[in-house]
């Protein structure tokens, strides 16, 4: 299955993806049992753990399935292909309303929290669009790759004066929440920086890919402190208007933190 639903980290659709694999043999009786009971016609199954979530893909009459439940058996969230005829029609109207002509590329149900939400990926004139819809029919999020024609050059010349200039990998055009961004990503001088700006073309947010080396002292000296047995993995720089934050990915074993800082080294949130 095509994991578009785990394309954007921190949204209504975050997955984790992050998880060890384990053989059956290894799950609980009591989250095995669960799973049996719901899905006993289930094949290809393939387990993770993930502190105390399972994670299961699988198959139902050959479509996948992915599956999280808790170490109670209990299910947090589930995800299904769906084949076109299984997307309600009034789902496929908002789809059409900004797309009235697409090849369908995967679809998928989505459930969490009792909510469902659809997504979709869909072929548009070379380009691929995405659509998260709600089970009231109310579109909650679209994101489109752009082409670099598609591009505003006011967005492109800011960029090249303010950082230098940038070799594209991606370009998207998002509309979530009320809320409307061009997020356009590449290297500048071999390292990764993505930018944000609203439909006036007006800048929002830097993200830079850091070196080591480039991570302020003051940072660096309360991982030494509080993680001390964790090491760098990656880190980010963070740029809006009125800010400067710093995230950083630290592992120790199979444990993975993300943890932001301001540019005084003070920790602001670990997930």
């Amino acid at each position: 299955m095509n994991r578009i639903i785990g394309i954007l980290i921190l949204t209504l659709l975050t997955k984790v993806a992050f998880g060890q694999s384990i053989s059956q043999s290894k799950v609980p009786a009591v989250v095995l049992n669960a799973f049996q009971l719901k899905y006993p016609n289930a094949e290809d199954i393939k387990w993770k753990k993930h502190k105390d979530k399972y994670e299961i893909d699988f198959k139902v009459n050959s479509k996948s399935h992915e599956l999280k439940m808790d170490y109670k058996g209990s299910v947090s969230e589930h995800s299904q292909d769906l084949y076109l005829s299984e997307i309600p029609k009034d789902v496929l109207g908002i789809i059409r309303e900004k797309a009235p002509f697409f090849d369908l590329h995967d679809a998928d149900l989505y459930e969490k929290g009792g909510k469902i939400t659809y997504v979709t990926k869909v072929r548009i004139d070379g380009s691929y669009s995405y659509f998260w819809v709600n089970e009231k029919a109310e579109l909650q999020k679209y994101r489109r790759e752009l082409k670099d024609s598609e591009i505003p050059d006011s967005i492109m010349k800011m960029i090249k004066s303010d950082y230098g200039s940038l070799d594209i990998t991606r370009a998207k055009y998002v509309e979530e929440r009320g809320n409307i961004n061009y997020i356009i990503g590449g290297n500048i001088n071999g390292k990764d920086n993505a930018f944000w700006f609203d439909t006036k073309y007006k800048f929002l947010r830097h993200k830079q890919d850091l070196r080591d080396t480039e991570i302020p002292a003051t940072i660096l000296k309360v991982v030494a402190s509080d993680y001390k047995d964790f090491d760098i993995k990656d880190a980010d720089k963070i740029q809006t208007k009125n800010d400067i934050t710093y995230i950083l990915r630290l592992q120790k074993s199979k444990d993975r933190v993300y943890v932001t800082f301001d540019k005084s080294g003070k920790i602001l949130e670990v997930n």
